[in-house]
C-alpha cells in the first residue's frame, strides 16, 4: 500500500480551507488507487528545538567528527521527522499564506528535516543535492489576495517561491501547487476559489489515473 503523509501547517483545524481542501484532494486520490495516510498537525507535534545542541551535531556531520552522546540525541530526534518525510510516496502540504511568507511552525518543520546526509549533501561547486528519491508534493496555499503567477503580484508570494526552492532543489520533489486565492472577499470569493481548486485537483487526478 502507498503511504501519503499530510502535512498540517493551519491552527484553524476543520475551519482551515488548506486543510478542507487536502482532504479533498486525498479522497479524490483514494477514489483511484489504495492510500495508508498518516495525518502530521504540527500544531499538536513537539518539533525539536534547533537549539545550540542540535546545530553543533549538525555541523559534527558537515565535519565528519563524532556527535556527543546528547548530540546524538537531539540528532536521533529529528531523525524520526526525516523519516517519516522519506517514507512517504506522496506528500500533501498545507501551506496557508501568513504575512507573504508561510507559518512559522512550517518553517520550524523545514528546518528540522532539512539535514546534512539525510536529506541533502552540500558542495561549493554543485549546491544542494538531494539525497532522497523524488517523490510528488502537492502544496495547498491559501491567501487573502491574488499572488500567483500573472496576477502582477507574485513578486510578493515568498511563501511560494520559498516552498518551490525547497522542496524541488533540496529535497528533489516534484510539485505541484492548489492555490485558494481571494479568500478575504468574503463567501463568494471563497465558493469561487474552492470551485478553482477543484477544477485544479479533478485534473490532476485525472493525469495521475493515467499513470496509477
Amino acid at each position: 500500500m502507498k503511504k501519503l503523509l499530510l502535512i498540517e501547517s493551519s491552527p484553524r483545524k476543520q475551519n482551515s480551507l488548506t486543510t478542507d481542501m487536502a482532504l479533498r484532494l486525498i479522497e479524490r486520490l483514494q477514489s483511484v488507487d489504495t492510500w495508508e495516510v498518516d495525518r502530521l498537525d504540527l500544531w499538536n507535534t513537539d518539533l525539536p528545538d534547533m537549539n545550540g545542541v542540535t546545530m553543533d551535531a549538525k555541523y559534527a556531520v558537515f565535519s565528519g567528527t563524532p556527535m556527543t552522546g546528547e548530540q546524538a540525541d537531539h540528532w536521533q530526534r529529528l531523525n524520526r521527522f526525516v523519516t517519516q518525510f522519506a517514507q512517504a510516496d506522496m506528500v500533501v502540504l498545507c501551506a496557508p499564506m501568513w504575512n507573504w511568507g508561510i507559518p512559522y511552525r512550517l518553517k520550524h518543520y523545514v528546518d528540522v528535516i532539512t539535514q546534512p546526509q539525510l536529506t541533502f549533501n552540500w558542495t561549493p561547486e554543485d549546491g544542494y543535492i538531494p539525497v532522497l528519491p523524488p517523490r510528488d508534493v502537492v502544496v495547498v496555499t491559501s491567501s487573502g489576495g491574488d499572488y500567483t503567477p500573472g496576477s502582477g503580484l507574485e513578486h510578493e508570494d515568498f511563501a511560494y517561491r520559498y516552498l518551490q526552492q525547497w522542496l524541488q532543489y533540496c529535497m528533489g520533489c516534484n510539485v505541484e501547487f492548489v492555490h485558494l486565492t481571494m479568500t478575504a472577499t468574503g463567501p463568494e470569493g471563497v465558493a469561487n476559489a474552492m470551485k478553482n481548486a477543484e477544477f485544479k485537483i479533478e485534473t490532476m487526478i485525472e493525469q495521475y489515473a493515467l499513470t496509477a
